[in-house]
């Protein structure tokens, strides 16, 4: 069992979604459609702005681990978590193998390492949470049970920093080194940030309704000084926004920054009870699927975008309509057997509730 989902956290989920559908429109605009260099600065711009899909996602796990209210069953969470997020990962992998007919080595390998498609490494790093569980939860009442969280969440900055700040260099580089992006001690603290906003909920959501001020200043002075890291480490003639990083010390100040402003974003259009809060909610029941699938539809409507047209009008468009076919899609896909398989959802799941967790009597081991 787990408690109630705050609402404002299914409009998070739904901006995160839709950010990373962004960030797919714009690499494929900028790195095989050469715009000109003033489309180029406006492109990395807007791409910085929607650079906090992972970050969020990872903090929204956290969240949603932290309200584990009862003894855990790992057999049969780690079996849901099987059909939710593993089977869905297998089935669009294969699909995307289908267009770059790797050998059964290389095959084996991008799967472990989300490599079939250049999206699926989150898979790869989240799901390490969710084996970690059994230690995690414990930990989190722990925390709570002392007051500890503040103290918590300061030596974990600390620590992210210094790491995220070692790491930093050989990120980009072509070593296995590099790959230490996609394990779970890359996004811990965004994890643990979750998790203590899921404990302090009501202090959490004053704290960062009172902090908007200044976190918005703050938030445009990173995001100035992460532009200017951008434009001053590579010619605005031949950008390249793989560059941008989440594992440098700017950008954990950034997104950090900006995850405190989204939940407040999030709090408002749940309070306005708006069509956009309405649509919101709905692609929230999608996400994963669509998520996973995006690049699959994103590349069938590459063709059919006029070159002719600004380059950023061409990622507007693309964006439109791949959001539009994978949520689409998933919500189709829902009614029919195939669920479980592209979307890792049931047919029953909106009416039948799946007993992940089982409350343990005092003495009898798991």
């Amino acid at each position: 069992m787990i408690k109630k989902t705050p609402a404002e956290l299914s409009v998070m989920k739904s901006l995160a979604f839709l950010a990373v559908v962004f960030q797919s429109a714009l690499l494929y605009v900028m790195n095989d459609r050469y715009p000109h260099a003033e489309e180029a600065i406006m492109i990395s711009i807007l791409f910085q702005v929607v650079k906090f899909s992972a970050p969020v996602f990872v903090f929204l796990v956290g969240f949603h681990i932290a309200q584990q209210n009862e003894a855990i069953h790992y057999s049969r969470y780690m079996a849901h978590k099987w059909r939710e997020l593993i089977i869905p990962y297998i089935t669009w992998s294969s699909i995307y193998f289908v267009f770059s007919h790797p050998h059964a080595w290389e095959a084996m390998k991008q799967l472990l390492l989300g490599e079939a498609a250049p999206h699926l490494w989150y898979v790869v790093m989240i799901i390490q949470f969710h084996l970690l569980i059994g230690a995690i939860v414990p930990f989190f009442r722990w925390l709570n049970e002392k007051k500890y969280w503040k103290l918590f969440i300061i030596v974990s900055a600390i620590i992210y920093m210094s790491f995220v700040t070692f790491i930093s260099p050989f990120v980009q580089s072509k070593s296995y080194v590099h790959y230490i992006d996609r394990t779970f001690l890359s996004y811990f603290f965004y994890f643990g940030l979750g998790g203590m906003a899921a404990y302090t909920l009501p202090a959490w959501r004053k704290f960062v309704i009172r902090a908007i001020p200044l976190n918005t200043f703050l938030f445009l002075s990173l995001f100035i000084f992460v532009g200017y890291e951008l434009f001053t480490s590579q010619s605005i003639f031949s950008i390249d926004l793989t560059t941008i990083t989440y594992l440098k010390p700017s950008m954990v100040l950034y997104v950090t920054s900006e995850i405190f402003l989204l939940y407040g974003l999030s709090i408002t259009i749940v309070q306005t009870k708006s069509l956009l809060y309405t649509a919101l909610r709905f692609v929230s029941r999608y996400t994963y699927g669509a998520y996973i699938g995006h690049v699959f539809f994103l590349s069938m409507f590459v063709s059919i975008i006029p070159t002719t047209m600004y380059s950023l009008l061409q990622a507007v468009m693309l964006f439109a309509m791949t959001t539009i076919a994978s949520i689409g899609i998933c919500y189709m896909i829902h009614a029919t057997p195939f669920s479980l398989l592209f979307i890792g959802q049931a047919r029953e799941r909106r009416t039948i509730s799946i007993p992940i967790f089982s409350k343990l009597k005092k003495g009898v081991p798991s």
